[in-house]
């Protein structure tokens, strides 16, 4: 009877700990979760570890945590971003340092699409906007990814939404023409900007996705130089579509368990 009582008792603060981070809109440390449930820090700690490999929280790489994937993400989109950006930055800084070419990672709010994290390569001159840069969806890879599998009448308002302005030679400004693109990168599972965007790189992106398949995000190469054939960027595909699952697989904890 003792012991279902102490099982009991772990379950409220539990409990007590997953309420406190779902209305609490930071992330927060283990002593400062452990002093407003008035729980000991040790207790804490047992307490989010547990909790953490089942995905109720997630923890950042500064050891603060939030409500996780199975709380806040869905409804939370501010919460799955933090977390989002936390872990797929050193995935990116790996591959970039692997590959010589920076990367973005690129999400979407309503009709925009805005760079949520980068990495850099080490050459004098990356071909990349700034980091939370917004990117114009018909004339970027990553933008293509985002709305590769959207509704039909969501994507119809995006694109009636704005002007599609011509940026190079390249750039796609026929709704149709972007229609027929969107089918194509929905096929193939991955987009080209095709120096549609700047006169001087390419760009190739593949998508982010969720526990459930949605993709969530677009992740790309960036600002590709020294190209004579866009056939030559199907070499990237392979190592984007790897460090996509990595991201997704540290986002989502829970999956291997």
């Amino acid at each position: 009877m003792e012991e279902k009582n102490d099982v009991i008792v772990m379950v409220e603060r539990a409990l007590i700990v997953l309420d406190l981070l779902r209305n609490t809109h930071t992330r927060l440390g283990v002593n400062e979760i452990a002093k407003r449930c008035d729980f000991t820090p040790s207790t804490t700690h047992r307490i989010l570890k547990t909790l953490e490999k089942s995905g109720w929280v997630f923890q950042f790489s500064d050891d603060r945590y939030i409500a996780g994937e199975k709380l806040s993400f869905l409804v939370e989109k501010n919460n799955l971003y933090l977390a989002l950006k936390d872990v797929a930055a050193f995935v990116m800084e790996r591959y970039t340092e692997e590959s010589s070419q920076a990367m973005n990672l690129i999400v979407r709010e309503n009709k925009d699409c805005y760079i949520l994290q980068q990495s850099r390569s080490n050459r004098l001159v990356d071909y990349i906007p700034p980091l939370h840069s917004k990117l114009p969806f018909y004339a970027s890879a990553g933008g293509k990814i985002l709305l590769s599998e959207l509704p039909i009448s969501l994507v119809d308002n995006i694109i009636n939404s704005c002007e599609m302005i011509p940026l190079t030679a390249n750039t796609i400004t026929d709704p149709n023409a972007f229609w027929q693109e969107l089918r194509t990168v929905a096929k193939q599972g991955y987009a080209l900007d095709n120096k549609e965007s700047s006169d001087f790189a390419y760009c190739i992106s593949v998508p982010v996705r969720d526990n459930e398949g949605n993709i969530i995000a677009a992740l790309s190469f960036s600002g590709i130089i020294g190209i004579q054939d866009e056939a030559e960027l199907s070499k990237y595909i392979p190592i984007l579509n790897e460090a996509s699952r990595e991201i997704s697989q540290s986002l989502y904890r829970c999956w291997n368990h």
